[in-house]
């Protein structure tokens, strides 16, 4: 079995689209893992979401999904992510309202758990530092976690008892998982924030056991011009062109 890991697609319709017929491309699939953040920020929430229907999937909620759906306030957003989360707000019929509303904050599949942020904190934190990892693996008691929300693809390991590493994945390598207790980020589909720009995803291959990252070109030009057309905010269309 081959699961395509995505997160904070961010209604990024062309990203998506891309990293699909990317990860088709390199042999296909059999169903899609999503680590939150389908929509906000982006021009396609309706067609990013029904895209994901499409395919066999497993999911879990992000915090602009809930903003999206009135369950979490947007107070701690910056303006730009609170514009689009109101504007993504008034996009959604009640069946995409009702398909978010639907997905766990976290999700067990064998030995993976998948959470958006972290499995301590699986809506708001973000796992970027040594001390957030070491206080995470105390939380989750499979062998793995795949988590997103930082748009940062990495791979991060317990040293000892107290001190974790993080390892920028090496793409298109074939990482074998072992027995190996680790956290995995497959980075950012719509809008990364490691400085590609290219949508960032990963495969998990259970024959191998393995994990592998991946980077796709899409058409940043197209999505931006929706965006201005949607009147959604600048900030968010220039930061696609540098990945940040």
């Amino acid at each position: 079995m081959k699961a395509l890991i995505v997160s904070d697609v961010h209604s990024n319709l062309e990203a998506f689209q891309s990293v699909i017929a990317d990860a088709e491309r390199r042999g296909g699939f059999d169903e899609i893992w999503s680590l939150g953040d389908l929509v906000g920020y982006g021009p396609d929430p309706v067609a990013v979401i029904e895209l994901l229907r499409g395919y066999a999937h497993k999911a879990v909620v992000g915090n602009h999904d809930l903003a999206a759906i009135g369950k979490l306030s947007t107070e701690a957003f910056n303006p730009h992510a609170t514009q689009a989360a109101q504007w993504t707000a008034d996009q959604l019929a009640e069946e995409q309202q009702t398909f978010l509303l639907k997905q766990p904050m976290k999700l067990r599949i064998d030995e993976f758990l998948l959470v958006h942020g972290s499995p301590r904190d699986p809506v708001w934190e973000y796992v970027v530092s040594t001390s957030a990892a070491v206080a995470n693996f105390a939380h989750f008691d499979t062998q793995r976690c795949l988590l997103g929300h930082s748009h940062i693809p990495f791979i991060c390991r317990p040293k000892g008892d107290s001190s974790a590493e993080f390892h920028a994945p090496t793409l298109d390598e074939q990482l074998i998982l072992h027995e190996d207790k680790m956290i995995v980020n497959p980075g950012g589909v719509g809008q990364p924030r490691d400085g590609d720009a290219r949508a960032s995803y990963a495969v998990y291959d259970s024959d191998q056991d393995s994990v592998t990252h991946h980077r796709a070109e899409y058409d940043i030009p197209a999505t931006q011009d929706k965006m201005r057309e949607h009147k959604l905010p600048e900030f968010l269309i220039d930061r696609l062109t540098y990945g940040r």
